[in-house]
């Protein structure tokens, strides 16, 4: 890439959260080595999956008749450490190496949600690394060829400009329905203290190719973020399991003055759900997900808005009620139970 006559090829470090998902994990890193974008480099943090998703993925890392064409078109030879696979217990991952690998893996210890699941991955590249960019996908994603070398460029523009961008976002597509949106960005609705994804569902098409977005946080699915927001606004805030993770990110680089980035140019393709047990076809939300999301939904807005709480506690007590009429009994009383105490779980 060339910026004002100067090569510049920041170093990215890419993060996949797993659990229970390695086929879909192994999917994604196939269309990671197709990038045609360099330097960058992998970390598959594991949360601890049940399906021994771990081995599966350092599996296939060492079927070199699957993965040696794909890394000898990045340039890399089989029995160059950046090859290797560098496998660590959460007691001394920090510590572990070797640090310049090309593929790292990670064993959490824990399901430690998506919050500090990648934040793991976050420190760990930080430390063995220094990327001037972190990228954090979903494993449930796959990824244009051209898409990481479009993020670079806009990120890299941006800051040629002194823009203070912390977060850029992609263009989601519907993995099944690849023409059909999942989203470009995030908005905040504080009349009905609820959050909607920009373009969700509508085909995709050249109103939705804008170098300029409103939006209020970037769709947590894929999260291009540099390595000056990381250390002034910080990492991922570890009280979430799941959900409000991105725009409590968001939230916190906007109070650092930091705006937000959509990169039309990048698309992902996204199995969405999966991961959360929720389907990408609009299906009922599953108890973990219901749950999670209920139960950010209280920390975020007790923690940022806690002058709307009584808004935010009628309607969550509404919601109760309507869940008793369905004769939905554990869902209803779990709202209860979390009004009263959200940070228990």
């Amino acid at each position: 890439m060339i910026k004002n006559g100067i090569s510049s090829t920041p170093w990215v470090s890419i993060i996949l959260l797993n659990y229970n998902g390695y086929k879909d994990t192994i999917e994604c890193l196939e269309s990671l080595l197709k990038l045609e974008y360099l330097p960058f480099n992998i970390i598959v943090v594991d949360n601890q999956s049940t399906d021994d998703s771990l081995a599966h993925i350092q599996e296939w890392l060492s079927n070199t008749d699957s993965i040696s064409p794909l890394l000898a078109q990045k340039g890399f030879k089989d029995g160059q450490e950046h090859t290797q696979v560098a496998f660590s217990t959460r007691e001394d991952w920090l510590q572990a190496g070797p640090g310049r690998a090309f593929i790292t893996t990670i064993q959490s210890g824990n399901n430690l949600g998506f919050a500090s699941g990648n934040n793991v991955g976050i420190t760990y590249a930080l430390h063995h690394f220094s990327p001037g960019y972190v990228w954090l996908l979903n494993n449930d994603t796959t990824v244009a060829p051209e898409s990481l070398s479009h993020l670079v460029a806009r990120a890299e523009h941006n800051q040629s400009l002194g823009q203070k961008t912390g977060i850029w976002g992609a263009k989601l597509l519907y993995y099944d329905q690849p023409e059909t949106l999942q989203a470009i960005g995030g908005k905040l609705h504080l009349k009905t203290l609820s959050t909607s994804h920009i373009g969700e569902g509508q085909p995709d098409g050249p109103n939705f190719n804008t170098e300029t977005l409103d939006q209020d946080y970037v769709v947590g699915a894929s999260l291009f973020v540099s390595r000056e927001f990381l250390q002034e606004v910080g990492l991922l805030n570890q009280a979430y399991f799941l959900y409000f993770e991105e725009l409590d990110w968001a939230t916190r680089g906007k109070a650092k003055g930091y705006g937000l980035g959509y990169v039309w140019q990048c698309r992902v393709y996204h199995k969405e759900g999966k991961a959360a047990g929720s389907s990408s076809s609009g299906g009922k939300k599953s108890a973990l997900a219901d749950y999670h999301g209920i139960r950010s939904k209280i920390i975020y807005f007790t923690s940022y808005y806690p002058q709307r709480r009584l808004q935010l506690y009628s309607l969550l007590a509404a919601s109760s009620v309507l869940r008793l009429l369905r004769r939905d009994f554990g869902k209803a009383f779990q709202v209860l139970k979390l009004m009263v105490n959200p940070q228990k779980g």
